[in-house]
């Protein structure tokens, strides 16, 4: 059973070794990535700024993790990451579904989701779950994908 909870500080070594893990997975190098300072500050990035932070967590092992940002009524959703163990197993749902609720909490309308074409699991994920590709950018090596959608209130 998974179950999604908020991170803690004690995470943090594991959060940090999930995400290059799975990048890496991915076939890209953690450390060429741009922008992951945020990775190393969970708390001041994502808890303290309004947003939030999931870590997803099966038979007592953190398996998955997603953040949030909030800018008014627009989210933004970072960072998420499940183990390739654990991917295609509800794992990725789960946490999209609590930050999707958390982001009603916090006002957000519109969410957004950006990931590198070459993660495949990624790129299928977002329109499997109802985001629609709205743009695409090049960043350096790195070909991208922004995905988007409106959210409603909880049914």
């Amino acid at each position: 059973m998974t179950t999604v909870r908020r991170y803690r500080p004690s995470d943090a070594p594991v959060v940090q070794s999930l995400h290059e893990r799975v990048i890496r997975a991915a076939g890209t190098d953690p450390d060429d990535l741009p922008n992951t300072d945020d990775i190393t500050d969970i708390e001041g990035e994502y808890l303290d700024a309004g947003g939030e932070f999931l870590v997803a967590e099966r038979d007592g092992r953190v398996v998955g993790m997603g953040g949030l940002r909030v800018d008014g009524a627009e989210g933004e959703l970072h960072r998420m990451r499940v183990a390739r163990d654990c991917q295609r197993d509800g794992v990725g749902s789960a946490l999209l579904d609590a930050l999707e609720d958390a982001a009603r909490d916090r006002g957000v309308t519109h969410l957004y989701a950006q990931t590198a074409r070459r993660q495949a699991a990624a790129v299928g994920f977002y329109p499997a779950n109802g985001y629609e590709q709205v743009d695409t950018e090049t960043h350096g090596e790195y070909d991208l994908v922004v995905y988007r959608k409106s959210l409603r209130e909880r049914d």
